[in-house]
């Protein structure tokens, strides 16, 4: 399902509650259900998700994001815009250019393109980071504020789950779900033992989270994640900006 078709609240609801149709056949932990495994097992959740990968990528841009675009070849066209809520920015002779979901080597190529169709022979174009917009994350399921969460610097699953105010007594604090789109689309995820992170063991949370990810801390009587990954995530990762605030003005409103 794609991000358009999914409303808002009810997305929100399968991450702040445990709804009745986000349950398995048999309880158990999700360590009990194979989802605990190391992401690179090939057996990791039945293959409904890609393996873990800890990669670096080239910064994607999304709606919030300013750039500068520089035409070489014509520096009265240079321009610092930010990127609008539908993922285009205003270019003057070529007008609106999507730009959301791309690294600036690629906003290039396609402000080339575009300027080289009967406006510029063999344009040279650069694209450079001017400003970053909100590098939210959403953070849900069993913690007391569940919601959007706003990074300003590096963060990890056990500091936002404290940034959205805390575990539950409900919470599977062993089984904590961080789930993230790779540059492709294919959707990856690993569990997390913030239990051990709070008993201060080295390693136990190792994951550096990043713009769009999603922390689902399950119940602990009932691992909850498949179903709701199928019906809820699997469509609409990456999150762009403005269905994250929409998600957001959900939670203030309930």
């Amino acid at each position: 399902m794609g991000a358009s078709s999914v409303d808002p609240r009810i997305f929100y609801a399968c991450l702040s509650f445990r709804p009745r149709n986000c349950r398995f056949n048999r309880p158990g932990s999700l360590r009990q259900l194979g989802f605990a495994r190391p992401p690179t097992d090939p057996a990791w959740s039945g293959g409904q998700f890609a393996a873990w990968q800890e990669t670096d990528p080239a910064y994607r841009f999304f709606p919030g994001d300013s750039i500068d675009v520089v035409v070489h070849s014509a520096s009265e066209l240079n321009r610092t815009v930010a990127i609008g809520p539908d993922g285009r920015v205003p270019l003057p002779l070529i007008g609106n250019v999507m730009v959301a979901n791309r690294t600036d080597f690629e906003i290039a190529n396609v402000i080339a393109d575009a300027y080289a169709q009967n406006v510029l022979v063999n344009p040279i174009v650069e694209v450079r980071r001017a400003a970053l917009g909100p590098q939210n994350i959403i953070v849900g399921g069993e913690v007391n504020t569940p919601g959007l969460v706003g990074m300003t610097g590096p963060v990890g699953a056990l500091e936002a789950v404290m940034l959205a105010g805390g575990f539950r007594n409900t919470a599977a604090r062993g089984d904590v779900v961080v789930l993230r789109r790779q540059p492709g689309g294919a959707l990856m995820m690993r569990t997390v033992n913030l239990h051990d992170a709070l008993e201060g063991r080295p390693g136990a949370d190792r994951v550096q989270l990043r713009r769009h990810d999603i922390i689902f801390v399950p119940r602990s009587t009932v691992a909850e994640i498949n179903v709701f990954v199928e019906q809820y995530v699997s469509g609409i990762l990456p999150l762009d900006q403005a269905f994250s605030y929409a998600i957001a003005d959900a939670i203030t409103n309930n």
